[in-house]
């Protein structure tokens, strides 16, 4: 870093003045640098006086001249498309007007935060607090028309990982550290030597990137984990729960195609975090990007471009919509019902925070023209279904059995005369050597299995197969019947309708008694709004490394308020040995920064805690009240599904008893006394 002198800035001047920083231009033009805005691991970041759009970036060491040629040529293919999407450099900077080049200028992004702010739902609240789910599938979109900008000019990003990639409140994407980017300048290619583990494509992984060549197709495999990120809540797509034994860091999930969400997921022993967005809930052409992207490089038909994911996610925006209970809600337009009320419940998160004002308009005033007695005097007004137990029909026709084919009949009268005369010979035996009378019985059962033609039996057995086919098809309606058919339907969802209304009632309540309980519980209301400041990926923690952020971040785990024993048992990683200390080491992080923590009893309730309340007040008043009102519609469904779930099952019941009593009919044509044998025999 360059630090300014103690030295005069000229021979005369005052002592104890700061030295001006001059540094020289492409065109051998001075520049006076201004206070260093950023340190990095290569270089500083300065103001430029004179030019509030554009920075200097001063290299901490000398480069190599492999580096300079590269800066060189990225100064002569500044193009506005470029400049529009990236930190590009413009010019070079150097010590004297024929020196070293030591650094180089480029647009100044203003107002843009690193993206992991915008997709994590913590962070989001805090840089993003009015974006919604529409907005980071628009954000999706925009690093996708960057990313194509730069591979239609040749280049590679190469380096993909949330630290290159900044976000405008207006969703603009900006892509920095454009000197790490693999460039092509004049068919000659200067690699990109740097690379984040966890960001980088199966193929590559545990390879030296030094000097490695990468391909579009590589950043591709970047690119979607950025979308992925995007859409899933700042989750990984290879950070799931790990079936198999040990641990399963994500660049290792990366490299054997562990993809924790797709539809091969079971078949490689992974299963997604808990409280997600279902993956089946994007539209198959978003879903089917994300398999080809984690898939096997080996594939024909290779990795979606960028062109492709700007299509697909053009097209997801056009057809999102707005959840009718929760306006701030956008999701797909396939899907019956919004999955991020589901979402929510289950989780106990709120991932997106609505408008002031959209708070103002729903704040108890609940529904225009509302009115709780009317609404329940209609839903009173449907009557219930009355108890029907289901008939028992018989057939009204005389039923006649089927006749045995004259070939059967006559191999029945065969298989009797050979019956009779094996019977008469074990008899006549037995009256002949009675001592062994034990041995002639099974002698005889013997001769008859041999003796027998098998026809009849099979077709007895066709015949009661058929018999009790019709009745497992009675026991299967009279099932059918108690699950749909009965008005036990209607009565519990009656009886939901009831505790509905009441919690209806006793809403004004339970707002005073939480506002009250906001009041005594200051302490750890103060407590709660400390932690949930103090974010894992800005803390030194020690045996905490960027793989194990990221699986924190894809369970949920963003702050010191999300961090417990109990919610770190489910996260990959954090349960072995090694897991031990991991876990050991952010519960004592925890609660060093509790004891860090200062009470003010002079603090009133925080307004923000109190809008969180009246807000989530506001909205269960709306949900109940457009659950109410649609609930004589509801239950006159369930009525109409009910009656036509029973003249559905009597006709079916009328041609279940007639096949019975048809298949218990034919049985009658075989002798009772062999009927009688075989049901013992089990055949």
């Amino acid at each position: 870093m360059l630090i300014p002198t103690l030295t005069p800035t000229c021979p005369g001047a005052p002592f104890g003045k700061i030295a001006v920083t001059i540094r020289y231009s492409g065109a051998s033009q001075p520049l006076e640098l201004g206070q260093a805005l950023g340190r990095g691991g290569e270089g500083t970041v300065h103001q430029i006086a004179g030019r509030p759009g554009f920075v200097a970036k001063i290299y901490h060491q000398p480069i190599s001249a492999d580096k300079t040629l590269k800066l060189e040529g990225m100064v002569r293919q500044a193009h506005p498309g470029l400049l529009d999407i990236a930190a590009w450099p413009v010019d070079m900077l150097r010590t004297q007007p024929e020196g070293p080049v030591q650094g180089f200028i480029m647009p100044r992004v203003n107002g843009y935060r690193e993206i992991h702010s915008l997709y994590g739902p913590a962070h989001r609240k805090k840089a993003f607090p009015h974006a919604d789910w529409s907005f980071l599938v628009h954000a999706a979109r925009n690093l996708s028309s960057a990313f194509e900008a730069i591979h239609a000019r040749g280049h590679v990003i190469g380096d993909v990982n949330p630290g290159n990639v900044v976000i405008s409140p207006q969703a603009l994407v900006k892509l920095i550290d454009c000197d790490s980017f693999q460039i092509n300048v004049d068919g000659r290619l200067f690699p990109c030597d740097v690379g984040v583990p966890q960001f980088t494509a199966p193929e590559l992984q545990g390879r030296s990137f030094h000097r490695l060549q990468r391909t579009p197709d590589h950043d591709g495999f970047g690119l979607a984990l950025l979308c992925f990120h995007l859409l899933f809540m700042g989750r990984h797509p290879f950070a799931g729960r790990y079936q198999g034994k040990g641990d399963m860091p994500i660049e290792r999930a990366i490299q054997e195609l562990r993809f924790a969400f797709g539809r091969h997921a079971g078949s490689r022993q992974m299963e997604p975090p808990p409280y997600i967005l279902p993956f089946a809930a994007l539209p198959h052409p978003i879903t089917d990007l994300f398999e080809r992207a984690f898939a096997s490089p080996s594939l024909a038909q290779g990795r979606p471009t960028a062109r492709d994911w700007l299509q697909a996610l053009e097209r997801l925006s056009r057809e999102l919509r707005s959840c009718g209970r929760n306006s701030v809600h956008k999701y797909p337009r396939h899907l019956r019902d919004c999955p991020w009320c589901e979402l929510e419940r289950v989780s106990g998160t709120l991932f997106f925070l609505p408008a002031p004002h959209t708070v103002v308009a729903e704040l108890l005033a609940g529904l225009p023209d509302f009115d709780l007695d009317q609404v329940w005097s209609r839903i009173l007004a449907v009557a219930p279904p009355r108890d029907e137990a289901m008939p028992s029909p018989s057939s009204r026709i005389p039923i006649l059995p089927t006749p045995l084919p004259e070939l059967l009949r006559r191999v029945q009268r065969s298989n009797g005369i050979k019956a009779a005369l094996t019977a008469g010979v074990a008899l006549a035996a037995m009256l002949i050597r009675p001592r062994l009378s034990g041995l002639w019985l099974p002698l005889a059962v013997i001769a008859w299995s041999l003796l027998r033609n098998p026809a009849v039996r099979r077709e007895y057995q066709r015949r009661r197969l058929a018999l009790l086919a019709a009745r497992r098809e009675r026991q299967e309606l009279h099932t059918v019947w108690n699950q749909r058919a009965t008005g036990q339907l209607f009565a519990d969802r009656l009886h939901q309708l009831c505790a509905l209304r009441d919690r209806h009632r006793n809403l004004p309540t339970e707002l005073q008694r939480e506002g009250q309980r906001l009041e005594a519980d200051q302490r750890q209301i103060q407590l709660q709004a400390f932690l949930e400041n103090q974010f894992i990926d800005a803390a030194q923690i020690p045996g905490i490394l960027t793989t194990h952020r990221m699986a924190l971040e894809s369970y949920g785990i963003e702050t010191a308020a999300d961090v417990s024993a109990e919610a770190l048992k489910t996260v990959p990683g954090f349960g072995q040995r090694l897991g031990r200390q991991r876990v050991a080491a952010l519960l004592d992080w925890r609660r060093a920064l509790e004891q860090r923590f200062r009470y003010d009893p002079c603090k009133g309730v925080d307004p923000a805690a109190i809008a969180d309340l009246r807000r989530h007040f506001a909205q269960e008043r709306v949900r109940i009240e457009r659950e109410l009102l649609a609930a004589s519609d509801e239950l006159a469904k369930i009525k109409a599904d009910i009656l036509k779930h029973r003249a559905q099952i009597n006709i079916t019941l009328i041609r279940q008893a007639m096949r019975e009593a048809q298949a218990q009919a034919d049985l009658r044509v075989f002798p009772p006394r062999l009927d009688t044998l075989w049901r013992r025999q089990r055949i």
